[in-house]
């Protein structure tokens, strides 16, 4: 199913667009745009643009392809109630100078609004296969249909993204525009203040009881300790890569990048791909890819290549589960104003996370390593 995201007019945007490319390359370029196209397979959150350029430098014709991103519009049921661009663009230059981690390169950012309606940033486009979200990988796809020999070079390229992420040198004052501004007296307690003012955001009146109940389930069973805080990715998972040949071509989407435990990816990463294996039992009965990033491959591949031990995986794995609890709210609700979804009777049938949730509340202490 393709769900709907935005509520804006391509024609006109197109010429907006164009119009801000005139004024903002050096006189005589003409820049020409295609049409504009957008991802089939994956991206929920901002408005992402497809787009291919034409335009003269020094007399001489160029070309490329490029990604242009924008939040989305305030009528469409926006998934965050703020998009920080400068985060986004500030973070992804970072990782290209302190990393090998291939980002792509941000040629322009428009912080003025005036221009197109919005703030916004154009990349590079890069070459590379797309893991899909909608519908899962886990039905069907060249990562479904790869091989274990593929699947463990791929597993093995994944968990380098986050060492490499994680491993950035940078002083406080370079990453400074990572922390979260919330309360709490660690980047973790700050985390989960932000996430709880989320859910208070995002639920628009709407009272979720297992989402509470799970806020209540991590709350009580803090981890003793929290290891130091690194550049963290935020969030984790194959379908924000670009794939060439089992390596990752391109990483992408760092709206949730944050200063925060190295867990807080490892974590996700594992919950995210369970999160899709348990959707590819209840609905074919097969538990398709059930080798791919179990949860001790997974922490016993990053402590090697990262040279750090993980503490208390599990309760990240289980903090990914509220993390995207938080948003299937916000995605129901936007499937609901586009009439894609019926309005649930039970507030918890807003998030496709409810039978993990269940478990885990019931006390399932294997849900993570099955």
């Amino acid at each position: 199913m393709e769900l709907r995201t935005s509520t804006r007019d391509r024609g006109e945007l197109h010429r907006r667009l164009t119009a801000w490319f005139e004024s903002t390359l050096p006189p005589g370029s003409r820049p020409v745009l295609s049409s504009l196209g957008q991802p089939a397979k994956a991206g929920m959150s901002s408005e992402t643009l497809l787009f291919d350029m034409t335009w003269l430098q020094n007399g001489a014709e160029r070309c490329g392809s490029f990604v242009g991103r924008l939040p989305p519009p305030a009528d469409a049921c926006p998934l965050f109630p703020t998009y920080d661009f400068d985060l986004q663009v500030a973070v992804m230059r970072l990782v290209a100078e302190r990393s090998r981690v291939p980002v792509p390169a941000v040629p322009w950012q428009e912080r003025d609004a005036g221009a197109i309606g919005v703030p916004f940033f154009v990349m590079t486009r890069a070459d590379g296969e797309v893991v899909p979200d909608n519908p899962p990988y886990i039905f069907g796809g060249w990562l479904r249909d790869a091989d274990d020999a593929r699947l463990a070079r791929i597993e093995r390229e994944f968990v380098s993204v986050l060492a490499g992420v994680h491993g950035i040198d940078a002083v406080p004052s370079e990453t400074e525009f990572l922390q979260r501004h919330a309360p709490g007296d660690t980047p973790l307690r700050r985390h989960f203040a932000h996430e709880r003012a989320y859910y208070e955001w995002g639920r628009n009146g709407l009272s979720v009881p297992l989402v509470e109940q799970l806020f209540d389930w991590l709350e009580s069973r803090w981890p003793a300790g929290e290891g130091k805080a690194v550049v963290s990715w935020g969030d984790a998972r194959p379908a924000n890569i670009l794939w060439q040949d089992c390596k990752a071509a391109a990483v992408l989407d760092w709206e949730e990048a944050t200063m925060a435990p190295r867990e807080l990816d490892v974590g996700y990463a594992i919950f995210f791909h369970q999160y899709f294996r348990s959707f590819g039992r209840a609905m074919t009965g097969v538990d398709a890819m059930s080798s791919f990033l179990r949860r001790d491959n997974v922490v016993a591949a990053y402590e090697k290549l990262a040279g750090a031990r993980l503490h208390g995986v599990d309760w990240y794995v289980t903090y990914g589960l509220l993390r995207q609890s938080l948003v299937e709210i916000r995605i129901s609700q936007r499937r609901i104003l586009f009439g894609e979804m019926e309005r649930p009777g039970d507030a918890n049938d807003y998030i496709y996370t409810r039978h993990l949730i269940e478990r885990v509340l019931g006390g399932d202490r294997e849900i993570w390593a099955s």
